[in-house]
């Protein structure tokens, strides 16, 4: 027992203390106070030739949201997935690619049917452009509006919302015969779907330290499976009087609505998910989730279930055994809630609180805690909960630095993705590669299905390997090779008059280059964003903003993009290729901006940023000194 102190010389803190375990505490706090306080601080040294205790074994009341502990090491292993919420979200995450890409192999014969371009056809693309952009300006608009609501509301009413609203309005679209209503729920269908930052809120509150690049890296993994179902189902259903006149061509419905049937079946996923939703997805604000716990057992029902009496008495117990825990430390700061940016406390502050406690025996005679109380976090929480976050508060470089970052990775990636089907199907004379749209069909396809392992099994590996700002970094830098190939090869193909054996041979390595390699940015751009947070209750208006920005660059990037095409093309401009030499040097641009995300927004040599969601990873802190 003696051997457990505090050395009180130079103001080092012994590393045993934070593995002693008090009568009424649990080995997560002190895991959190040795990782979160001292280490960061430099106060942290172990005792030399004195025996040390095994590792604590993880509490029972461990929760997700807090590192797990390795019996074999004092390091945190990786928390176990909520596997059931993480996908029950994925699958309404699903609805926004599903939604967006249907359309696209039916829009032009939709347009033309309602009689807007009056039969001319050189004028399709311009009606057709403009349904596509309607989607993603509405959900643009109302993106920033559904956070801020989850911030005030609770994340499972709004989210649940999405896909309700999505389901409707999808329904319509198929029914329309006039061009205003395709634009009316064309802009509703973008409208609901704007919660979608929603959903990457709840992810963030759903994860923590150890698992949170694991869950984001799916990410792009679920819009690859939306753009591979979306256009299949909507080209393989549209006009089924034509595809299938023996079976569902005699449905009068459907001879008179051909593009209905995938319209409805994108609303017919749209509603399974919402039912699923409905019934597993669980509540995930700080404070909505206590109220409905309130009013689902004392209010409704008027009585409390015996379980959660239990769970009522080990908790009033546990904060009877930590009221005095402030004691040992009256002016520590409070652990970091995850998704915010918090500012470390100053060396000076703890080193005289630490000096001014002599022996462990002190500790252990007052039952201390070295955390604040249960009771002081919920005071916390009331007060994010009063104070809900506004624009202004947002208006900060941690915020808006990050969704920055995002936002010129969303114009690339768009540019990028409508100039692959522009380039490939544009004519070898006209600097093309003269390729069919089946052609590009079956490529997209392939590429499509061939990437979704990549991000469950590599990418989060890869950023605790090399770091999240990194695998950021070389994400970004993907589309200088991007643009670079498209050019190449358009100029190989017009060297020979056609797209050779050559050309098809460098096709795979231009998406594995670009297209694979670029998704590593989706997946780690959003982790800043999350550690942007300024406040736990703006974690939701936070996301929502970076939605909204987000999504006006998705808007901006494909019509910026086949503009200045046609603009290369047309006066031949730097021999025609004008359009990727800009989009090289934005690119070029967007890799500089990485240097705004300044070591308070992430650390050297750790696996995920750390000022205020996240710790450094293990590799460092086994170089504590000892």
């Amino acid at each position: 027992m003696h051997q457990y102190r505090i050395i009180r010389r130079n103001n080092i803190v012994d590393a045993n203390v934070c593995r002693y375990i008090w009568r009424g505490a649990t080995p997560e706090y002190y895991f959190r106070l040795q990782n979160h306080i001292l280490k960061p601080l430099g106060l942290l040294q172990r005792q030399r030739n004195i025996p040390h205790p095994p590792p604590p074994p993880p509490s029972p009341g461990h929760t997700v949201g807090m590192a797990s502990y390795d019996s074999s090491s004092q390091f945190p292993s990786q928390s176990p997935l909520p596997k059931l919420q993480i996908a029950i979200v994925f699958l309404i995450q699903l609805t926004e690619p599903l939604a967006a890409t249907v359309i696209y192999p039916f829009v032009n014969p939709f347009v033309n049917s309602t009689g807007i371009t009056g039969g001319n056809e050189k004028k399709t693309g311009y009606y057709a452009g403009i349904i596509e952009s309607a989607f993603f300006l509405a959900e643009c608009f109302t993106v920033m509006l559904w956070g801020m609501a989850s911030d005030r509301f609770g994340r499972r009413p709004i989210l649940l919302l999405g896909p309700l609203g999505l389901f409707i309005a999808t329904l319509c679209f198929g029914l329309s015969t006039q061009y205003r209503e395709l634009i009316i729920f064309r802009s509703i269908q973008g409208a609901f779907n704007g919660n979608i930052g929603v959903s990457k809120t709840i992810l963030a509150e759903l994860s923590d330290s150890t698992n949170i690049a694991q869950i984001f890296s799916l990410a792009p993994m679920i819009w690859c499976i939306g753009v591979i179902m979306g256009p299949s189902i909507g080209g393989v259903l549209a006009d089924p009087e034509k595809q299938f006149p023996s079976t569902l061509g005699k449905i009068s419905l459907l001879r008179d609505h051909p593009f209905f049937l995938p319209c409805a079946v994108v609303a017919f996923f749209a509603l399974i998910f919402f039912l699923i939703a409905l019934i597993g997805l669980k509540e995930t604000h700080h404070v909505q989730r206590h109220i409905e716990t309130k009013i689902s057992h004392k209010r409704v029902f008027n009585f409390e279930p015996r379980r959660q009496k239990q769970k009522s008495a080990d908790t009033d117990a546990s904060r009877q055994s930590t009221d005095t825990t402030t004691r040992l430390y009256p002016n520590a700061p409070v652990i970091p809630n995850y998704g915010t940016i918090q500012k470390r406390p100053s060396t000076s502050t703890l080193c005289s609180t630490v000096s001014s406690t002599s022996t462990l025996e002190d500790l252990e005679s007052d039952q201390e805690t070295v955390l604040a109380s249960d009771s002081e976090d919920e005071e916390d929480s009331k007060v994010d909960a009063e104070t809900p976050a506004t624009l202004k508060s947002l208006l900060i470089p941690e915020v808006l630095f990050p969704i920055a970052n995002y936002s010129l990775i969303a114009l690339l990636d768009s540019s990028y993705t409508v100039l692959i089907p522009l380039t490939y199907t544009t004519s070898v004379a006209a600097g093309g590669l003269g390729l069919t749209p089946f052609h590009v069909g079956i490529i997209l396809s392939v590429w499509g299905a061939a990437n979704i392992p990549f991000p469950i099994f590599c990418i989060p590996r890869l950023i605790n390997r090399f770091g999240a700002r990194t695998i950021n970094f070389v994400g970004v830098c993907s589309f200088l090779v991007g643009f670079g190939s498209l050019w190449g090869l358009s100029v190989l193909a017009g060297a020979v008059g056609y797209a050779n054996w050559l050309v098809w041979a460098l096709i795979p390595l231009q998406f594995l280059l670009s297209n694979t390699v670029g998704s590593m940015a989706y997946a780690t751009a959003q982790i800043f964003v999350i550690n942007g947070a300024p406040s736990k209750s703006a974690l939701g208006a936070t996301n929502g903003f970076c939605q909204a920005s987000k999504t006006m660059a998705r808007t901006i990037g494909p019509v910026l993009a086949t503009s200045l095409f046609s603009l290369s093309k047309e006066h031949d401009l730097c021999g025609g290729y004008l359009v990727y030499t800009l989009f090289m040097l934005i690119t070029f641009v967007s890799r500089r901006q990485k240097c705004l995300l300044t070591p308070a927004m992430w650390p050297d040599n750790a696996a995920l940023p750390t000022s205020g969601l996240f710790t450094k990873d293990s590799s460092e802190l086994a170089a504590a000194p000892t």
